[in-house]
């Protein structure tokens, strides 16, 4: 029995040597796989670190889009309209689309008499920029187009690209295009900057553009171009409809009824007291 049992019994040391050698085998893959598990890591990190980058910027660029960014010196509900102020208690509103022919033709009919009674004191202009053709037409030039309007409020040449925006309008079949806008800018000294450009490409106020839209359709007037009329102490929010495709309007008739207005209305400018 004792001999038997020394047969069955297996060296201390080779069984130190087995034990050893898995142990040792252990190690080496532990060794080869940590390298792998720590770029692994790492790799997932930068992974979760740009995955948390891009959703945060997609909430911006969202956030950005939805945000109504009037340009400098904007009047009018909502702040939707571009003021020239000509201290007077009666303001008229232009309802317009810089692509729109119809446009144009107001703009040469009406706009030295516009000029006239806001020289005169007799009255205050807001425009209000309507992208209208886009819905027919399609393409976004005249959202382009207004927002780069609004652009160069914010450098004071509103009226001055207005007027080179009316007389290049785009051919039929086309619309403005950003690049486009930008190079007629050069035609007003000084509003083809950096800023300006920035401003347009970026559709800092397309909100602005889409919201006055928005609140035009509300009105139910037809297409553009509308004018509007309101006298203290109403806002221009409380106005009289007074030219519209339905409402023919002569440039003695639109005198005769802003004069009209302007005898019984008091004498505050809406430019102190600004309309809501």
């Amino acid at each position: 029995m004792k001999r038997s049992e020394g047969k069955n019994r297996k060296p201390r040391g080779t069984e130190a040597q087995g034990n050893g050698g898995a142990t040792g085998s252990n190690s080496v893959q532990e060794a080869n796989h940590s390298p792998v598990l720590r770029w692994v890591v790492i790799g997932g990190m930068v992974l979760a670190v740009f995955i948390v980058a891009g959703l945060v910027g997609s909430f911006v660029r969202g956030y950005k889009e939805r945000k109504l960014a009037p340009p400098a010196s904007a009047a009018g509900p909502s702040a939707l309209a571009v003021p020239v102020y000509g201290h007077a208690s009666v303001t008229l509103t232009v309802f317009e689309d810089m692509q729109d022919p119809a446009s144009l033709q107001f703009s040469q009919t009406y706009d030295p008499t516009l000029a006239h009674l806001i020289a005169s004191g007799t009255v205050n202009v807001y425009y209000r920029e309507v992208a209208g053709m886009d819905a027919t037409e399609g393409g976004s030039g005249s959202l382009y187009a207004g927002n780069a309007l609004a652009c160069a409020q914010d450098a004071k040449d509103f009226p001055q690209y207005r007027t080179v925006l009316l007389a290049n309008q785009p051919a039929g079949g086309t619309t403005f295009t950003k690049s486009h806008l930008i190079e007629l800018s050069k035609q007003v000294p000084g509003l083809d900057t950096d800023v300006f450009r920035a401003c347009v490409n970026a559709g800092t106020h397309n909100v602005w553009v889409k919201d006055s839209t928005s609140a035009f359709k509300k009105l139910d007037q037809g297409g553009v171009p509308v004018l509007t009329m309101s006298v203290l102490p109403q806002t221009t929010d409380q106005y009289t409809a007074i030219l519209s495709s339905t409402l023919p309007l002569t440039t003695k008739q639109l005198e005769d009824k802003v004069y009209a207005a302007a005898r019984t209305a008091p004498t505050t400018s809406p430019s102190a007291t600004p309309s809501s």
